[in-house]
């Protein structure tokens, strides 16, 4: 009876939030309902991200001497792309990588006007480049994905970072907690497994996070700087 009142509890409470988002970034919003309801397990959160975690996830990336390289994976429907976008001189590159063809075509239409930005509809698995990276921003909810895939993800970032690259993540606050107490069986026995694994990845690089409270859920965002 109590699991049922804090779901019902929380489901309203997320319902109220995400519907004032709605009314603040409508368009932004029913495109990326329209992807989640096609298309649950590709795009995995749960409301586009808020411009405060947009602000918070890529603070790290700086202009340098030479020209840089980001890659964003799990763009969406373009938050972070655009905070991105702001700190982007004429030489440097974005790649934007995006699983999703509804927003791949948005990305496109959204951010035609700029010749150094890329978007890419594919897996970041099946992404292979002949460079690296000194930024990586992942859009990817980790909190919602497979042991597997997670593994897989972790180490493509690897291989395409380069040495004292910085990547950025965020991870949904609350549901870590509603995962791990809802979930039963070989589900959650995979989920422990994966949040165990991304602790002890965030743990050998980690230099930084921000609590943003103002997104739904409200979310971490960690900076990992990768040394090799």
């Amino acid at each position: 009876m109590q699991k049922k009142k804090f779901s019902i509890l929380l489901t309203s409470f997320l319902l109220l939030i995400t519907l004032g988002y709605a009314v603040l970034f409508y368009t932004d919003f029913g495109c990326f309902v329209l992807a989640l309801a096609k298309s649950p397990k590709k795009v995995g959160a749960v409301a586009p991200s808020s411009p405060l975690l947009a602000k918070a996830i890529t603070k790290h990336i700086v202009k340098k001497d030479a020209p840089i390289r980001v890659l964003e994976v799990g763009a969406g429907t373009g938050v972070f792309t655009e905070k991105i976008i702001a700190k982007l001189g004429k030489e440097d590159i974005l790649d934007v990588i995006e699983v999703d063809a509804e927003l791949v075509e948005i990305l496109r239409e959204k951010f035609k006007a700029y010749s150094n930005v890329h978007i890419h509809w594919m897996s970041i698995l099946d992404w292979r480049p002949n460079y690296k990276y000194d930024y990586i921003v992942s859009g990817l909810p980790f909190n919602a994905l497979g042991v597997d895939f997670v593994i897989a993800v972790l180490d493509t970032y690897m291989q395409s970072i380069k040495n004292n690259g910085i990547l950025s993540y965020f991870e949904y606050i609350w549901v870590s907690y509603i995962r791990t107490f809802f979930s039963r069986g070989p589900a959650k026995t995979n989920y422990i497994k994966s949040k165990l694994i991304l602790s002890k990845f965030r743990k050998n690089f980690e230099f930084d996070k921000d609590f943003v409270l103002c997104n739904v859920p409200p979310a971490y965002a960690y900076h990992l700087k990768i040394k090799k």
